[in-house]
């Protein structure tokens, strides 16, 4: 019964993403969340929506923190932060715009991203260790959206629907910071008149210490970071709400500018 309802779920998240317009018609009632029971239930959802995007053709390049800020979870009532996996046809070219159809509700938020040039086996992977194997770090934007009606509610919604991930676009990759302490990063979001201040304390104290907590969430299910995966890391700033017509700025001092059209 609970493989029918996981294959269930991952179809119909799945189909929402494909189908999302500004109206919600196409997204999944959120009533029907009540039938997950637990987080490895919801994970096992994120799974399955993942093998039906890699079986039409999607190819996972890395993966995403979420819940990395005490607020963030609390709001959850979550204990740690929850992971989800990007796929290549969902990341922007830097210069790209991104266009909002397909999206139902979307928010913009500037993260750190890792870039890694060997592996992270673990099974006590430390920020120290993350540090030694990152290629590059990047500013990023992720754009997240719920596929649940009104937006997730719970954390077992959120991680089913793959933490929000919707779409990422990457800035210029900066090698030289990559073993100085990123958690003294600030950032500064700003679009129109809009100024939203951030930093990388917020995610998780360093956001090297996300991407080594990553390590070790995705060995308990038999994975592993590789090298050349790409994992943002986790927002600075709080999430923005974003539409046609914004073009998003986002300042990360020493690690660059990156800037989106929202079109």
């Amino acid at each position: 019964m609970k493989k029918d309802l996981i294959a269930a779920l991952g179809r119909r998240l799945r189909q929402a993403g494909l189908e999302a317009t500004a109206v919600d018609s196409a997204a999944v009632d959120s009533a029907v969340a009540d039938q997950l029971d637990d987080l490895e239930t919801a994970y096992a959802v994120q799974g399955a929506t993942l093998d039906l995007a890699v079986a039409a053709g999607e190819r996972v390049i890395g993966y995403k923190v979420g819940l990395t800020s005490g607020p963030a979870r609390d709001t959850f009532g979550a204990v740690e932060p929850a992971a989800g996996h990007l796929l290549a046809g969902r990341l922007l070219q830097d210069g790209e715009p991104l266009v909002t159809a397909g999206l139902f509700d979307p928010k913009a938020e500037v993260e750190i991203a890792f870039i890694l040039s060997e592996a992270l086996p673990g099974p006590q992977v430390t920020a120290q260790d993350v540090r030694d194997a990152t290629a590059a770090v990047a500013p990023a934007f992720e754009i997240v959206d719920s596929r649940w009606r009104g937006g997730a509610r719970t954390l077992l919604m959120l991680v089913a629907d793959n933490t929000n991930a919707a779409r990422a676009v990457l800035g210029p990759p900066v090698t030289s910071p990559v073993s100085a302490d990123l958690s003294k990063i600030t950032a500064t979001l700003s679009t129109g008149s809009r100024t939203v201040p951030g930093s990388a304390t917020a995610v998780m104290g360093d956001p090297a210490e996300a991407v080594a907590w990553l390590a070790g969430h995705l060995l308990r299910s038999g994975r592993r970071l590789e090298a050349g995966d790409i994992v943002l890391s986790g927002t600075l700033c709080a999430p923005t709400a974003i539409g046609v017509g914004d073009r998003l700025v986002a300042d990360l001092g020493e690690l660059g500018r990156i800037a989106l059209d929202v079109t």
